[in-house]
């Protein structure tokens, strides 16, 4: 791997280097876009700022351009100027003076599962995490009141899994927004966060407890009252997961709400921080009640009501990332089933080495995760082992390559999964799960 990350980058550098002519060309075209990024790219944004890059200085007699506005901490694809660091190629296609735009990642990789007597996986090879095409329009209709319409489509599966689909009305960008269709319960960050912008290839485990995407509305709004940044979110959806049912079956809604506090200003949603930050902190609550579950956590779940709440943490400093995130959930009686409990815990620590290059970054980082999908439940109450009703605890250690920040980057797992319920080891002592590794890549047009 060090021999062909060597390799790009001697093909890389010199492009930057000897291409400055072609920038220029480009610039005196009004309008046009530069095909390659300058030579001396404009000063990247200030430590712990959350904006992109600085406005240019204007000369005498001119205009100041405007700071580019900050980004929404929780979508992964946004209207924001380009980031001169990043080359053309891999940044989004902008059409109608920027009122649409089209883009999409990929993350193809590899996997390899140590075999175990008790779990023989045999399903070692090449896989996509994810291929998403994503886009966005955008549409001022009168001052501050605006409307825009995202979507977002997941083809790994070699078919298009409609993941995001709605619009927005809005006024004053985020201040007051109300987004109507399908989209993200505002409920856990795991689940909230942009799979582009991760420090693993695989998402945290506690998006299995969360409430993933739904048809409904949901109200939001962002602000700051000094320093400080509020984020509040509230939404109320049918329930059932979303596409995989078009209508509510049952008459019963999910509502959740959200609150996110960042006392130090606005933070981004990315995980590592890329950017040597000053302190930078954020915590969250989230609360959700579903009036009938579906069978996304088992078919004993199928019409029971239950109530969840989160809480999670952030801090970033000078290339050190630390978050934790803590889920719980009350699962109420069915005639069938009785009453049970479940939760779900993660914390999770990264560092991008300070060696001064401009690219690529290098980032260590490991994470500790423990979920209980049934808490009443430990897996050995039929005649087979039901490892999702076991607790489960997973430990990761990773290494991470950002060629051009989330657009570009090669990302190391080293995954330990041990079963806390019922039979902990096999005959021979031996672990029940084996070990796994990924290496995936990851090519993003955002």
């Amino acid at each position: 791997m060090l021999k062909h990350c060597k390799r790009a980058l001697a093909a890389i550098v010199p492009l930057v280097v000897a291409l400055p002519a072609a920038h220029a060309l480009a610039d005196e075209a009004p309008g046009s876009q530069a095909l390659v990024p300058s030579a001396t790219p404009p000063a990247p944004p200030a430590a712990g700022s959350d904006e992109g890059p600085a406005a240019p200085r204007a000369l005498p007699g001119e205009k100041a351009a405007e700071t580019p506005p900050p980004e929404f901490p929780v979508d992964a694809f946004l209207a924001t100027p380009d980031d001169p660091r990043i080359p053309n190629f891999l940044r989004a296609l902008r059409l109608g003076q920027d009122s649409l735009l089209l883009g999409g990642y990929l993350q193809p990789g590899f996997r390899y599962v140590t075999d175990t007597e008790f779990n023989q996986d045999d399903s070692d090879g090449f896989e996509f995490g994810n291929a998403r095409l994503i886009g966005r329009g955008d549409l001022t209709i009168y001052e501050k009141f605006g409307v825009s319409m995202r979507f977002d489509f997941d083809v790994n599966n070699g078919n298009f899994a409609v993941k995001d689909v709605y619009g927005t009305f809005y006024w004053d960008k985020d201040l007051v927004a109300l987004d109507v269709g399908q989209l993200k319960v505002p409920f856990s960050f795991s689940q909230l966060q942009s799979e582009a912008k991760l420090q693993f290839p695989l998402p945290s485990a506690l998006v299995r407890l969360g409430f993933n995407r739904d048809l409904g509305v949901k109200l939001r709004s962002d602000f700051s009252l000094g320093d400080v940044w509020f984020h509040v979110a509230a939404m109320i959806a049918n329930g059932e997961g979303g596409f995989r049912q078009r209508r509510n079956l049952d008459d019963q809604f999910l509502y959740a709400g959200r609150v996110a506090i960042s006392p130090l200003g606005r933070m981004t949603d990315s995980e590592p921080d890329l950017e040597d930050s000053e302190p930078q902190f954020t915590v969250g609550f989230s609360a959700a009640h579903n009036a009938a579950l579906g069978n996304d956590l088992g078919i004993a779940d199928v019409g029971a009501a239950e109530t969840r709440v989160e809480g999670d943490a952030r801090f970033w400093w000078r290339g050190l990332s630390v978050r934790g995130e803590y889920l719980h959930g009350f699962r109420e009686a069915l005639e069938s089933s009785p009453a049970y409990q479940r939760y779900g815990g993660s914390a999770q620590i990264g560092y991008v080495l300070p060696i001064p290059i401009p690219f690529p970054k290098f980032e260590i980082v490991s994470r500790f995760e423990q979920t209980d999908l049934n808490d009443s439940l430990d897996g050995t109450e039929g005649d087979d082992y039901v490892v999702d009703n076991t607790t489960t605890r997973l430990l990761q250690f990773g290494a991470n390559v950002y060629v051009a920040k989330h657009a570009a980057k090669v990302s190391f797992l080293y995954q330990l999964t041990d079963l806390l319920e019922g039979p902990m080891t096999d005959a021979n002592g031996d672990v029940l799960i084996g070990d796994t590794i990924f290496v995936y890549t990851q090519f993003a047009w955002l």
